[in-house]
C-alpha cells in the first residue's frame, strides 16, 4: 500500500535518527530523500542536525532541485539524489551517510568490490567505489553515473556511501549491510590475505538466487576492482592498465621484483560451500 506524505516524513525522520545513533553521520552530515507523486521529492534540509530533525523540517523540491515547500533549503547534495531518481525510475528512496568503516576503506584506497561473503552476492552483487568528487558540486552526481544503473549500494571515495531502494527502509538496510561487510573485511584483513569466492562458487550462488526469484545482481569480474588483500596482491582499479603490482605499503613495485608470499586460506570445499548456500537459502526464505 502506498504511503502518504505524512508517513514518508515520519520514515525519513526515523532513518535520520537511526543513522545518527549508529554513528554513521555527525551533526548535519548525510541526507535522506523519498520520491513523491507529480515529480516531487521530499528531502532533509541543509544545515540541520539529523539526530534531532523533525517532520516539519523536511522540504519538498521538484526534479530540478527547485524548492516547492519548507522553511529551509534542501540538502547541498540533493543533485546526487535527483541523479539516482532520473537514472533509476523504479526506486523511491535514497540515503547518503558516512559509515565509519566504509569511509576508512576508501581513504586507504581499498574497495569492497570483491566477492567475499555469499549473502552479499545474493543481495548486492559487487560494492563499487565511485571516484573522488568534490562534495556539494556537480562532480558528485557525475561520479555515480557509471554505477547507479547496476548497483544499489555505492561507496563514494573519501565521502561516504550512497544506497537506494524501493523504500527508505530498503535503502537504509543496504547501508547497514555494506558497513557490516566493511567491518568483517577489516577484521579478516588483520588475520592475513583475503580469499575471494571463486567464479564457480559465485555462479552457484547466482543460480540459487535466480531460483529464489531474487533480482539479478551485477558482479565486477576484474581483480582490479578490489584491493582488499593487505599484501597488495590485487591491483587497484586505477592500476588496471599497469604492469606493476603493489607492495604491502601500496607503493608501485616492478614486475621483475620478487612477489610477496601470500598467506592465503585454501578455497572452501564443495561440501563447505553447499552448507553455506543452504544456510543462506534458509535465511532468505525465512526472512
Amino acid at each position: 500500500m502506498l504511503k502518504n506524505e505524512d508517513e514518508h516524513r515520519k520514515d525519513i525522520v526515523e532513518i535520520c535518527r537511526r543513522t545518527y545513533k549508529q554513528g554513521w553521520i555527525a551533526a548535519s552530515d548525510g541526507n535522506v530523500s523519498v520520491r513523491l507523486p507529480r515529480n516531487r521529492v521530499l528531502t532533509t534540509p541543509t544545515k540541520l542536525h539529523k539526530g534531532f530533525i523533525t517532520e516539519r523540517d523536511l522540504v519538498i523540491i521538484d526534479m530540478d532541485g527547485k524548492p516547492i515547500s519548507g522553511k529551509y533549503g534542501p540538502s547541498s547534495e540533493i543533485m546526487m539524489h535527483l541523479e539516482c531518481y532520473k537514472m533509476r525510475p523504479e526506486i523511491e528512496a535514497v540515503v547518503h551517510a558516512h559509515p565509519t568503516y566504509c569511509v576508512a576503506f576508501s581513504l586507504a584506497g581499498v574497495t569492497l568490490a570483491k566477492c567475499m561473503l555469499p549473502e552479499v552476492v545474493f543481495s548486492l552483487g559487487s560494492i563499487p567505489t565511485a571516484s573522488y568528487s568534490t562534495p556539494t558540486t556537480e562532480e558528485v552526481p557525475q561520479s555515480i553515473q557509471e554505477y547507479v544503473k547496476d548497483f544499489d549500494a555505492i561507496i563514494l571515495e573519501r565521502h561516504g556511501s550512497l544506497t537506494i531502494g524501493k523504500t527508505v527502509f530498503d535503502a537504509y538496510n543496504l547501508l547497514e549491510r555494506i558497513e557490516h561487510v566493511a567491518q568483517i573485511t577489516h577484521a579478516a584483513r588483520q588475520l592475513g590475505d583475503l580469499n575471494p569466492l571463486s567464479q564457480e562458487q559465485i555462479g552457484k550462488l547466482k543460480k540459487v538466487g535466480e531460483n529464489l526469484g531474487l533480482p539479478p545482481r551485477k558482479i565486477l569480474q576484474r581483480c582490479q576492482s578490489c584491493k582488499a588483500c593487505p599484501s597488495g596482491k590485487l591491483a587497484s582499479l586505477q592500476q588496471s592498465d599497469s604492469t606493476s603490482t603493489c607492495s604491502s605499503q601500496g607503493s608501485p613495485k616492478s614486475e621483475a621484483s620478487p612477489q610477496p608470499t601470500p598467506t592465503t586460506i585454501p578455497n572452501p570445499s564443495d561440501q563447505l560451500m553447499n552448507i553455506i548456500v543452504e544456510e543462506i537459502v534458509k535465511e532468505l526464505t525465512n526472512s
